[in-house]
């Protein structure tokens, strides 16, 4: 008579340990997954907004008769209130002019001035955190 017994397990206790690693499940890898591409997605468009920060704002506009048309040759002048620099420009064609790599910690007074009439002076606060700011200017009464 053949004895089967070497063939017979008997299961006494936890099975035993493998030393195979085990696998996480599909659902495991999936939201893992998106986790990591959420956090790589959010880490890049923050970069991308950090690095879109200007870091100086430009002063531009037009100066214009009564009419609204543009008058080239006038002359606009800003100062710097903190250092007291002095910037002056002619206004191009058509009127425009413009004054870049402006600091937004400073305040500045812009004025434009054409045969002998001065404009009013405006003001551009550092407390303004537009990057582009549009100051025009119109002269009546004159003659060009």
């Amino acid at each position: 008579m053949d004895s089967d017994i070497s063939k017979t397990v008997v299961g006494i206790g936890p099975e035993p340990i493998s030393s195979a690693p085990r696998r996480p499940g599909p659902k495991v890898v999936a939201v893992t997954a998106l986790l990591l591409a959420g956090a790589l997605v959010f880490g890049f468009a923050t970069g991308l907004a950090k690095d879109k920060k200007p870091t100086s704002r430009t002063v531009s506009g037009l100066v214009l008769d009564e009419t609204e048309n543009g008058i080239e040759g006038a002359a606009i002048e800003l100062t710097d209130v903190q250092t007291g620099k002095v910037q002056a420009i002619y206004s191009q064609e058509g009127g425009q002019y413009r004054f870049s790599d402006l600091l937004f910690s400073h305040d500045y007074r812009i004025k434009a001035t054409f045969k002998g009439t001065s404009s009013e002076t405006r003001q551009v606060s550092s407390m303004d955190t537009r990057p582009q700011l549009v100051i025009n200017f119109t002269f009546s009464g004159l003659k060009h």
